[in-house]
Parts: structure tokens; sequence; C-alpha cells
């Protein structure tokens, strides 16, 4: 396995559409690699997700995993997701709004307001059908990782951009009285 090289804000690539994956592609050993690389890039990084986009590869797989996150230490335990095709099903009116961070977006923080609860269907790594029902914090990164398959980043779904914080910054003075402070 191989660490990817982490694409940062202002890439072109992150703002492309991704190609959806063909099952004959995903079959591969080449492809069943690069998903591989692709986790073992997202626990160096220590990151919760992380979308093809991000590693240079625009292609519609996401990684997902949040156990003993040193970035997000209060974070539910999500055991390893390989999310394929992605296609949301679902996503409630009801919203809720949280600090959101992203390994292409270097050291900053910001609010953002996500549906509270989603739907999303997708194709694990060996092409069975997944459905996944979640809310709160899992519908926050499940919408926060798709979002780079769309060419967005959390940024573009901020309402207020004086949210917008340096993470020295964040741990300094937002931190503080916070419920819910570390999102996605």
């Amino acid at each position: 396995m191989a660490l990817l090289k982490i694409a940062k804000m202002g890439n072109p690539i992150l703002r492309k559409i991704a190609e959806p994956v063909s099952p004959k592609e995903l079959e591969t050993l080449e492809f069943q690699t690069f998903i591989d690389n692709m986790v073992e890039t997202m626990r160096d990084s220590d990151g919760l997700g992380l979308a093809a986009p991000q590693v240079h590869v625009s292609k519609q797989v996401v990684v997902i995993e949040s156990m003993e996150n040193e970035r997000y230490p209060d974070a539910p335990p999500i055991p390893l997701l390989v999310l394929v095709n992605p296609v949301f099903k679902y996503m409630s009116r009801e919203t809720r709004t949280g600090w959101e961070g992203c390994l292409s977006v270097d050291d900053l923080r910001g609010k953002v307001t996500r549906s509270r609860a989603v739907k999303l269907e997708a194709l694990d790594r060996n092409g069975e059908t997944l459905v996944l029902e979640w809310e709160d914090f899992p519908a926050v990164v499940l919408q926060h990782e798709t979002d780079h398959l769309r060419g967005h980043l959390f940024v573009d779904r901020m309402k207020d951009l004086s949210t917008l914080t340096h993470l020295d910054e964040f741990q300094k003075f937002w931190t503080r009285g916070e419920k819910d402070v570390r999102e996605a």
C-alpha cells in the first residue's frame, strides 16, 4: 500500500463532478489497491473520510471510518466503509449546524448547516448494494464526503463566513462552552 497525495483547495480536480465507477473497473486489482491506498491515506492523515477527488482521481468512491480519531476525539465510532457511486435517496428538511474541517482545506474549520438525517444508497467495494440511514454526526460525514464527488467543499456550504477560522484559533476561541463543536 501507498500514501496518496491530497489535493488542496484551489486544485481544479476538487471542483469537477466525479465519474461513476463501472462494475468491471471496481473488480480490478488496480482499483481495489487504489481503495486500500485511500484508506491508508485517510488513516495516516487522521481523517474521518476521504473521497477519490481529494487524491487526484475523479471517480465516485468515498472511504469513511471513525475509530479513536485524534482530530475528532468525540466522534461516534463508524466502522470502515467504502462507498462507490453513492446517491442520496432522502435528506431531511430538519437541519443541524456544526463545525467542519477538511483534509483538502488545511487547518481551517467553519460552521455548516446540513440535513440532520439521510438515506444513502451505494455499492460496497465488492459491488454489493448498501443502504445507509444515518442521523446527526454520521449523516454530516456522509454529506461532507459525497459533496467532494460533486465538486463541492464545506466552505461552499457555509452560510456565514465569519465562522471560518484557523484551527489554532478554533481551539482557543470557539470550543469554549460550545456543545458538539467537533463536526465532520
